[in-house]
């Protein structure tokens, strides 16, 4: 009776370690399973995978847990002593989820327009801080202090989003998120504009002072060119971004632009302030500017005024696309959209009025000073705008690494820089990666302007002023 009582035993257990086994395997696949399903390398990819119609409204909190995901992805692969580099190396999740997420998804042009452009350098900032501890090798530990720390701002930023756009909640978002659209495309087209036309407006107003009105022509033409370089630009990054699923190449171009530009102006810089050396120079500056601004000076003007338009025109296209796509959701969206962008562009035009109007009532020493030095600090903005985009938002302190990657770093007793729009619109970020360049700029700019003010004009000029 005993042997009979337990000789099914040795097989009961024999199926239990079967059972057991079996489910064994199945979590381990479902665990692999599910690290290959639920994270993906780009927005792009996620889009294709889960509304392959183009159907679906996709939340911000939506984003985040992506982004989420694989930030956790990227945890893994630190943890289980992966390769850095290639396709199955740990670096790439924590770098595709800026490029390939943060940006392409419309997360960070929305939060620029929604809520701020402080908040968005305050993100980008972590974003670099956490790849900084990924390329540094530093503890898990450390690295998941600044992965939580990025999440927790995306989901703080996705949670004001997703009840302004009435994706939570009872799925109204009231009336107040058209209003919310208007003011932020209008705050885009006049921040990205103001740089642009401070520029095209001074100069205008410098050649109508100096009796060479038909010059503004070229200024005009350079602007009117660079909007249509926009247009086209602004197609094939829009197109080139959907292909790659990466909006990087964009960053790239502006900050190519930037800093083109930085150096068109320092020449205009120069020279206008060459022209206001004396107050005895007056009548030979009304008479001989003109003539010295036909030699070469007139390309310069217009290569400037194309540059400053262009450097934010594609941005402000593809800010605005971003904006389309989401007024179809909400009550009057395409009428707040349009009439964003249209008194924007009022207001832009009429701080143009407005500069060349007061500009031309100006003394011509004062004034010649005063358009110089404008164009210093817009070069000084632009410079510190071009090495921001390239190497932080362009990835190129990432790809490079070592101490560049620790320049792009932000310094612990500046951050409260980042928090601060006004300082990001003349270019001043916490990192040395900006800072160090435009202190070098600043200081020859200020020699430059001690020579020039400190010389005097040639025997021969002062006797054709007589």
């Amino acid at each position: 009776m005993y042997r009979k009582k337990y000789a099914l035993l040795p097989g009961i257990l024999i199926v239990l370690v079967l059972i057991f086994g079996a489910f064994t395997v199945n979590a381990f696949a479902a665990e692999s399973g599910s690290a290959q399903a639920d994270y993906y390398m780009s927005y792009k990819k996620y889009k294709a995978a889960v509304d392959p119609e183009g159907t679906k409204t996709v939340t911000y909190n939506e984003i985040t847990d992506q982004i989420s995901n694989l930030l956790e992805e990227g945890m893994r692969r630190y943890t289980s002593a992966a390769e850095k580099d290639g396709d199955d190396g740990y670096y790439k999740p924590f770098s595709n989820a800026y490029g390939f997420w943060y940006e392409t998804s419309g997360f960070e042009k929305t939060v620029m327009g929604y809520i701020s452009g402080s908040r968005v350098t305050d993100v980008e900032l972590q974003f670099s801080t956490m790849r900084k501890s990924v390329s540094n090798g530093e503890s898990p530990e450390a690295v998941r202090q600044e992965v939580d720390t990025l999440v927790s701002m995306l989901r703080e930023d996705a949670n004001k989003l997703d009840e302004l756009f009435g994706y939570s909640g009872d799925g109204s978002s009231g009336g107040g998120l058209a209003w919310a659209t208007f003011g932020a495309v209008f705050s885009i087209i006049v921040r990205e504009g103001l740089e642009a036309i401070l520029i095209v407006g001074a100069m205008a107003a410098y050649l109508i002072k100096t009796k060479n009105r038909r010059g503004t022509l070229y200024v005009y033409i350079g602007a009117v060119l660079a909007l249509i370089a926009s247009v086209i630009m602004a197609v094939i990054l829009y197109s080139f971004a959907s292909n790659a699923g990466n909006s990087i190449p964009q960053e790239i171009v502006e900050g190519v632009t930037a800093l083109l530009a930085v150096a068109v102006l320092i020449y205009v810089s120069n020279w206008m302030i060459s022209k206001a050396e004396a107050d005895n120079w007056t009548k030979y500056l009304t008479d001989k500017v003109s003539e010295s601004a036909g030699k070469g000076k007139m390309f310069a003007l217009g290569f400037t005024s194309f540059l400053a338009v262009f450097r934010e025109g594609a941005e402000v296209i593809l800010f605005c696309q971003q904006y389309f796509t989401r007024a179809g959701s909400m009550d009057n969206g395409y009428l707040a959209v349009f009439g964003g962008i249209l008194g924007g562009l009022a207001t832009v035009a009429l701080i143009f009025v407005l500069i060349r109007v007061f500009g031309i009532r100006i003394p011509l020493k004062p004034f010649f000073m005063a358009t110089s030095i404008l164009m210093a600090i817009m070069s000084i903005a632009f410079l510190g705008s071009g090495m921001w985009e390239l190497f932080m938002d362009g990835g190129l302190a990432d790809s490079i690494g070592g101490w560049v990657q620790q320049l792009a770093s932000t310094i612990p007793w500046l951050s409260w820089m980042s928090g601060n729009d006004t300082l990001a619109f003349f270019g001043l970020y916490p990192t040395w990666i900006t800072l160090i360049p435009q202190l070098i700029l600043l200081v020859i700019t200020v020699i430059t302007f001690v020579i020039a003010m400190k010389k005097k004009p040639e025997p021969k000029q002062r006797a054709e002023e007589k």
